[in-house]
């Protein structure tokens, strides 16, 4: 290990996200393109979501460093709806710590501000709008806080 990634394993350790986290969205915005029209987006109202973010100790053990800061496990508010993302550690504005999140291939985002816990999330693809499974594709974003649980 050199001695910036040893660096940068204590400069996560000082700034801990705090596991579990309920969050919860404020307001949630998306676009869907139903089957009626023609690779046109139509503006749609999502319900705003909560989920619990849980840090996975053994993917963060065994794989941080390979591309990755952290591992956390999104569970929606469906039981059987998980999602392991993969965290880096960013830099908001006035050097604020955050995490920036995807999962593989990346149809989630996740940008967690660590200061206030403040979230913005994203998701694409044909899983984000409840119906028929021939209903399109669909984008959302939302945002919002966590808090400890």
């Amino acid at each position: 290990m050199t001695g910036l990634e040893l660096l940068l394993m204590a400069a996560l350790t000082a700034a801990e996200l705090p596991s579990p986290l309920r969050c919860t969205a404020e307001q949630t915005a998306g676009l869907h393109d139903y089957p009626h029209n023609e690779q046109t987006y139509e503006p749609v109202v999502f319900f705003e979501s909560s989920f619990l973010l849980e840090v996975n100790a053994a993917l963060t053990r065994h794989l941080a460093g390979d591309g990755a800061d952290l591992f956390v496990t999104l569970a929606g508010e469906d039981d059987d709806d998980l999602q392991e993302l993969r965290c880096v550690q960013v830099r908001g504005s006035a050097d604020t710590p955050g995490l920036s999140c995807t999962n593989d291939p990346p149809a989630q985002l996740l940008l967690i501000n660590l200061n206030n816990l403040r979230f913005t999330r994203t998701s694409i693809g044909g899983w984000t709008f409840a119906g028929d499974s021939s209903a399109g594709d669909s984008i959302f974003v939302e945002y919002g806080v966590c808090q400890s649980e």
